[in-house]
């Protein structure tokens, strides 16, 4: 088991500075996959839910095929499963110019956004978070304002970040401004009753950009964040990152082997995870038998509340860093090494932590 860990995770270093082995890294990475199985006696819900949430990520609208699936689960999750809020975890829209000639910009990035905009307002009518990834982050602030933001809801909070700068065409090769992380860490000094989950397109763990580890270290000592959920991988993984808080990478939707999204019902003493998952036969997103969850410790439940209030919860005490454009640094891809080793050292974590449990 663990030395095919080893060897994903080998070819994961190398993904990452080598966008042409990234067929590698998913023939090999498709079998640590969340694999199906029972329903396990945690998965019925002993607690009321307090709230639902879908998590969409990866959306990658690139083509008609694309935005058919996005269109699909965007309806699914507001007419069906009829969630309290979405979230999107980045890479969202890339349609070329010839599918946007009615929209109005003097850019192709902005008119992607305002385009992506009108979309989600009209096929997400139950209100949406969204971030940028790396793949089309430009302009994003111009249409949708801070791209690092926080809120409470129900008693968690939600903490969306991103980072500051990042060499075009250059896989991981991003990083965060010194006072984006101030901020970060002032949302979690002030938040340290709440459970909290922080959002970001690229995971944390493993690590797969350069400032990974600066994120790692301001939330190591932070014990009530507890879920980083993420994408960008394309593949439904989880890793168990350190004592206090779970990785979590969602599927793709529109560029996928796997087309998928999650949902997420809070409760006072957890979060559950479920899948939906694209069934070519039914022509829709269909639960399937995965399961995820994210206990909440009992000193975070006391400022919980017990009861969904009729009409539901509201967004309180929303932060937000003021919007700023991404900025283009060709320099930083000079430092790609630096983030093939740290994807090395995370490898030799895993299978040295496997042997020694053994």
């Amino acid at each position: 088991m663990f030395l095919r860990l080893g060897i994903f995770l080998y070819l994961l270093a190398f993904s990452v500075s080598a966008q042409s082995s990234m067929s590698r890294l998913f023939t090999a990475a498709k079998q640590f996959e969340i694999q199906t199985m029972p329903k396990p006696s945690w998965a019925e819900l002993e607690t009321p839910v307090l709230f639902r949430a879908a998590w969409l990520s990866d959306l990658h609208i690139t083509d008609e095929t694309s935005e058919a699936l996005v269109r699909q689960a965007c309806e699914q999750v507001s007419a069906d499963l009829k969630v309290d809020f979405t979230f999107i975890s980045g890479d969202n829209c890339g349609l070329p110019a010839t599918a946007l000639q009615d929209i109005v910009g003097e850019s192709l990035d902005l008119r992607r956004q305002l385009w992506l905009k009108d979309f989600l307002d009209r096929h997400l009518p139950g209100g949406y978070e969204i971030i940028p990834g790396d793949n089309w982050p430009w302009a994003f602030e111009r249409v949708f304002g801070a791209e690092k933001k926080s809120f409470s809801y129900a008693g968690f909070r939600f903490i969306f970040f991103t980072p500051d700068e990042q060499a075009p065409a250059q896989e991981g090769c991003l990083v965060y401004a010194d006072d984006s992380l101030h901020w970060l860490e002032g949302q979690l000094r002030s938040n340290q009753r709440c459970p909290t989950v922080v959002i970001t397109h690229e995971p944390l763990y493993p690590p797969c950009f350069l400032d990974a580890p600066r994120l790692q270290q301001a939330l190591a000592e932070q014990s009530q964040v507890l879920a980083v959920f993420s994408g960008h991988l394309h593949l439904d993984l989880e890793f168990k990152a350190t004592a206090h808080w779970q990785q979590f990478c969602a599927p793709a939707i529109g560029r996928s082997h796997r087309p998928g999204f999650k949902l997420l019902s809070f409760t006072g003493d957890k979060i559950l995870l479920e899948s939906y998952e694209w069934q070519e036969e039914a022509n829709r997103f269909v639960a399937v038998d995965k399961w995820q969850k994210v206990d909440i410790p009992a000193e975070l439940q006391v400022g919980l509340p017990t009861m969904r209030p009729e009409g539901g919860f509201i967004k309180q005490d929303i932060q937000g860093m003021p919007a700023r454009e991404r900025r283009k640094n060709t320099a930083l891809g000079a430092r790609a090494a630096e983030l093939s080793s740290m994807s090395m050292a995370f490898v030799l974590q895993l299978m040295l932590g496997g042997f020694l449990r053994k």
